[in-house]
C-alpha cells in the first residue's frame, strides 16, 4: 500500500484491511462493520480505482476505529491483548526481523501485559 502506483480498487483495499483485522483477532462483523464506516467517512468509492493517499488515510482510519471499539467494547481487556500482540508483531515483522526474534521481543517488552496464553499462540505462530 506503500508505493506511489496502486493497482486496486477502493474495495480492494478495504477488503485486504478487513482481512488483516480478522487474522488478528477481530471479529468478522466487527471488521466489515468498520469498513463501511471507513468508506463512509472517507467519502470514498468503492469501485474508484485506489491512490496511495486513499490507501493511508483507509488503513489509518479503519484501524483506529477498530483500536477504539474494541477498547469501549465487550472484549475488554482480552482483546486489548491481542490487539497488543499484534501491532508489535505487525510492527517488527515489517523492520524485517524473523518469527524469532519477533517473539523474543515480544517475551522480553509485553510478558507482564499479555496473557500467558496469549504470549503461547503467538510463540507457536512466529516459531513454529
Amino acid at each position: 500500500m506503500e508505493s506511489d502506483h496502486v493497482e486496486a480498487t477502493v474495495e480492494d483495499v478495504m477488503g485486504g484491511l478487513v482481512s488483516r483485522a480478522t487474522a488478528g483477532d477481530i471479529p468478522l462483523s466487527l471488521a466489515q462493520e468498520v469498513s463501511r464506516m471507513t468508506l463512509r467517512a472517507l467519502a470514498l468509492q468503492p469501485w474508484r480505482r485506489a491512490t496511495p493517499r486513499d490507501c493511508r488515510r483507509a488503513e489509518a482510519y479503519f484501524f483506529e476505529v477498530i483500536r477504539r471499539r474494541t477498547v469501549r467494547g465487550a472484549a475488554g481487556p482480552r482483546a486489548v491483548a491481542r490487539m497488543v500482540a499484534a501491532a508489535v508483531v505487525e510492527d517488527l515483522r515489517r523492520t524485517g526481523r524473523d518469527g524469532g526474534a519477533v517473539f523474543d521481543h515480544l517475551r522480553r517488552g509485553w510478558s507482564e501485559q499479555l496473557p500467558a496464553d496469549v504470549l503461547e499462540e503467538y510463540r507457536v505462530r512466529l516459531c513454529g
